[in-house]
């Protein structure tokens, strides 16, 4: 092989596979610190160009992270902008993703008390958009795993101000209400017949109410608007978290 020795060396100085370090060093008449400028010179014009920074600082960062390229990117990022703001620009597409991200992050710095579920009424004093964060996140999970009808006595009274008076959204804030207010009225109701008649289980007969069924049609044709607004709140106050 052309330039057996040249290739040793070259690879002893800088990350390169040997068919690309032939290819400098053809380029190059088997000049080693004319292939050594060459390989830098193009890692920086990709790093430049990929992360729109001077090519001094692509030097430098390039030089800290041993010229691999996606390690320079990401440390780049990371000095650039802060985590919440990362999450964000990785999951552009993706709103519920980047809050659910989002609010992994938050429970791990303030060590949110947890039993299962996040303890909503035991939450350590956080910002306004901290808190509305971990509370509308934490019931919105909660509403996916055990539905609508366990989802409206989840800590309700502590959900909804943050989705009427934080996120501007009284409609679906009114509507939960409404349907927790059936639901206990039916409860109520199914606790008072004879046992001999209470062979049905009152689940079915929420679940097959009229009145309740229309709340929760009408909070599911308001479901996205949820995930929008708090998207809103966070992305507005990215600093806050």
């Amino acid at each position: 092989m052309q330039y057996q020795q040249e290739v040793t060396l070259l690879r002893q100085q800088i990350p390169i596979g040997i068919r690309q370090a032939l290819h400098l060093l053809n380029s190059t008449n088997g000049n080693i610190d004319q292939a050594i400028r060459e390989f830098k010179a193009k890692m920086i014009a990709v790093v430049v160009e990929k992360a729109g920074i001077a090519a001094e600082t692509a030097a430098e960062q390039l030089a800290k992270c041993s010229y691999d390229i996606a390690e320079t990117l990401t440390s780049i990022e990371e000095e650039r902008y802060t985590l919440p703001e990362r999450i964000l620009r990785s999951k552009k597409n993706d709103k519920e993703g980047a809050l659910t991200l989002l609010a992994s992050n938050l429970e791990k710095e303030q060590q949110l008390p947890r039993n299962y579920w996040l303890l909503l009424d035991q939450l350590p004093a956080l910002s306004p958009v901290q808190y509305t964060l971990a509370v509308v996140k934490e019931w919105w999970e909660y509403l996916d795993y055990e539905g609508f009808d366990h989802a409206i006595y989840f800590h309700l009274d502590i959900v909804t101000p943050q989705l009427e008076t934080v996120l501007q959204l009284p409609e679906i804030a009114s509507c939960l209400r409404a349907a927790k207010v059936r639901s206990d009225e039916l409860v109520a109701h199914y606790k008072q017949l004879p046992k001999k008649k209470t062979t049905f289980h009152v689940a079915n007969v929420i679940n097959k109410d009229r009145w309740f069924l229309k709340q929760e049609a009408t909070f599911e044709t308001q479901r996205g608007v949820v995930i929008e607004r708090l998207y809103e709140l966070v992305a507005a106050n990215l600093a806050s978290l």
